[in-house]
């Protein structure tokens, strides 16, 4: 398979030089993303039509927010643990943090189960991508129970659903927490699970409020106030500390 091909190009604001690098991915084709690479360095994900000439005048035009969101994206990746999946290492659930205790078998099944003590993790290998693979596969189960929940309960709040349940499914994503599609299914992040329960009720409240108004009018925020009224703070939460549940 061929790696994506990419591009470099500047911009300047306030007399600094800002370097990028340009690439194209099939899934963006209406606008300009803005990530960091490794070494914070900005990388700019464009649609494969756009020329690189108007790539940097849209840049250029909005080189105010594009050194902020470096500003941003460099301080949040500062934040990030190192994540080795060693014993004693701390991982999230429900917005609590609890350390890892593994026990390596070789010959027995895998197995994650979080108590008082933190997660109990029996690998069947050595090293930690064994772990990383049971932990990414208990989160996504951990997920589907939240999740299933929360919306039959939120459902059961909302008249336009007419009690039936939405159709969910599950979407490991690197920005996005959720969306409903014009047929009515909800796709969450499994990422969210690891964020406190009251940021996983917005989400939640949040797309089923999409099955009646597929915008953000006015009309949507009259359905998410009624359904959620504290949607402010939780939205403030993720925005704040997502980038720290995403983090895997």
């Amino acid at each position: 398979m061929s790696l994506p091909r990419s591009r470099h190009g500047s911009i300047s604001h306030e007399g600094r030089l800002i370097e990028y690098q340009i690439v194209h991915r099939a899934a963006v084709t209406r606008r300009i993303h803005l990530e960091i690479n490794e070494r914070g360095g900005l990388l700019v994900v464009a649609p494969r039509r756009m020329s690189v000439r108007d790539i940097n005048k849209a840049l250029q035009k909005r080189s105010q927010r594009v050194t902020r969101f470096l500003a941003e994206a460099r301080a949040h990746k500062r934040d990030l643990p190192a994540l080795n999946y060693r014993n004693g290492e701390r991982h999230l659930f429900l917005g609590e943090s609890y350390p890892l205790n593994i026990t390596e078998r070789s010959g027995k099944r895998g197995m994650v189960r979080l108590d008082g003590d933190g997660f109990k993790v029996v690998a069947p290998g050595q090293g930690p991508e064994n772990v990383r693979n049971l932990l990414i596969r208990w989160y996504r189960r951990q997920a589907q129970q939240q999740f299933e929940s929360r919306l039959a309960s939120f459902a059961g709040l909302a008249p336009w659903t007419d009690g039936e349940l939405p159709a969910m499914r599950l979407r490991l994503m690197k920005r996005t927490w959720g969306s409903c599609s014009s047929k009515g299914i909800i796709t969450l992040n499994p990422h969210l699970v690891k964020a406190p329960a009251e940021c996983i009720n917005y989400v939640i409240a949040h797309e089923i409020c999409h099955l009646r108004e597929h915008n953000h009018g006015r009309a949507f925020y009259v359905l998410q106030e009624q359904l959620f009224p504290d949607w402010r703070e939780f939205k403030d939460h993720l925005k704040q500390k997502g980038h720290i549940y995403l983090h895997a």
